[in-house]
This record gives C-alpha cells, sequence and structure tokens, in this order.
C-alpha cells in the first residue's frame, strides 16, 4: 500500500493528465522529473476548479514545452536499458495507484474520501506499531519510562510527517523507486503487525490491573504469598 499525502480534492482527471505527462518525461533524472512536476497536481486542480477540465490542454504538448523550458529535446528519448526496470517498476506503482483509486471512487458513498480522512489515524497507529515491536525485541515486558514515551513521541512525529510528505520524503519518493517500495513493505509489515501490537498491548493493561488489584487486597501481598489467579485456586 503505497502512502500518499491527502489528495481528495484533487480530481481524477488532474492526477490521469500529470500521470500522462511524467510517462513524457521519463527520459529524464527523477529528480529533474520531481522538479518540473513538482506542484503541478495542486496548480491543474485549482485551474479546473475555476474553469473545469475543458482548462486541461494536450498533456503530450504539455510535457513539450516543459521539457524546451528545460532546455531538453521537446521529444522524449529512448528510455536507456539501464533503467528499464526501475522505470518498469514506477510505472506498476503508480499505475497500482490510479487503479486503487478508481476502484474506490466507483464505489458509494465516498469511500476514498473517508480512507483518506482516516490517513492521519493510520500515521499514529503505525507509529505505536514500530514503538512496540522495537519493545518486543528489547524484552518481554512493556516499558513506560521517560526514555521509551520519548520514543514513541519520535516514532509519531516520524510517522506523521512521513505520510504529510514533508522534511524531503516527497522528493526522495518520488525520485527513488526503492523508497517507494521500501515505504510499501513497511506498510504492510505494520498492517500484519497491528493485531499482535494490540493483544500485547491488552495483556499489559490486564496484568497492571491485576497487579493493582492484589496490592489493594487486605491481607495479600509478598509477605502472604497471595496472588491473583485467572481461573481456579493456587496450589
Amino acid at each position: 500500500m503505497t502512502e500518499h499525502p491527502i489528495e481528495s480534492t484533487v480530481p481524477a482527471e488532474v492526477r490521469d493528465f500529470v500521470a500522462h505527462v511524467r510517462e513524457q518525461l521519463a527520459d529524464l533524472d527523477a529528480e529533474e522529473q520531481q522538479e518540473l512536476t513538482a506542484g503541478l497536481e495542486a496548480d491543474l486542480a485549482d485551474l479546473v476548479g475555476e474553469r473545469g477540465t475543458g482548462a486541461l490542454v494536450d498533456p503530450v504538448a504539455y510535457a513539450r514545452e516543459l521539457r524546451t523550458a528545460a532546455g531538453h529535446d521537446p521529444v522524449m528519448r529512448d528510455r536507456p536499458a539501464g533503467r528499464s526496470v526501475r522505470n518498469a517498476a514506477r510505472e506498476a506503482i503508480d499505475a497500482t495507484h490510479q487503479s486503487w483509486n478508481r476502484l474506490l471512487d466507483s464505489m458509494p458513498g465516498d469511500l476514498r474520501g473517508f480512507l483518506v480522512a482516516l490517513q492521519p489515524t493510520w500515521w499514529v497507529l503505525r507509529a505505536g506499531t514500530a514503538w512496540l515491536v522495537i519493545q518486543d525485541i528489547r524484552g518481554p515486558y512493556i516499558v513506560f519510562d521517560w526514555t521509551w514515551v520519548a520514543l514513541l513521541v519520535v516514532c509519531v512525529i516520524v510517522s506523521v510527517q512521513l505520510g504529510r510528505r514533508v522534511w524531503g520524503f516527497d522528493r526522495l519518493l518520488g525520485a527513488s523507486v526503492l523508497a517507494r517500495l521500501l515505504l510499501v513493505a513497511l506498510n504492510v509489515f505494520a498492517v500484519t503487525m497491528v493485531p499482535g501490537a494490540v493483544d500485547r498491548l491488552a495483556w499489559h493493561v490486564a496484568e497492571a490491573q491485576a497487579y493493582q488489584f492484589a496490592s489493594s487486597v487486605p491481607g495479600t501481598g509478598a509477605d502472604r504469598g497471595a496472588s491473583v489467579v485467572f481461573s481456579g485456586p493456587t496450589t
């Protein structure tokens, strides 16, 4: 699941237009492609909002103007063979994302808008899951001291900023196919780890409550050798 910034206000026609423009820039370096198309979706979305989709010109002609203005040949050169795998991976990721958006758009009730609104919740949940996985690596129980609370805060900040595509993450993900694939892998891993993380946290809460209950019952505790059990008497 490739993560994308919130884009509910960007019409599908604009996203398709930008995708076609980028196809005509595929022979350029990834960094230069990103520079030429940075902010293009937002600008075109504003234009379409004012004038309608008829304001969109031919994407091939638009790409030629971008190439000429940047000092390149107006027509895309043949793609170097050494970049074919990277380009194929980028195109596959973009095509999958567009297909996913079209699928959501075809469903009633603005499902894509609903999922987009939930993105910040996922960013925080992803951070908490990563924090609990690190706790699992450290030891068999959860620690809530200042160091671990600070680490949780750092995880949340990094996850949210990654989701918002700031701190240079937008440029990195736009220029590097490996970074995008790594983000997909990390998101899939986080999804698979969520049930275990929730179960681990639930056990921690139950253990803490049991300990507090045992400490509050008169005549129990370490001096009496008593304990709280889930089912059945102790021997």
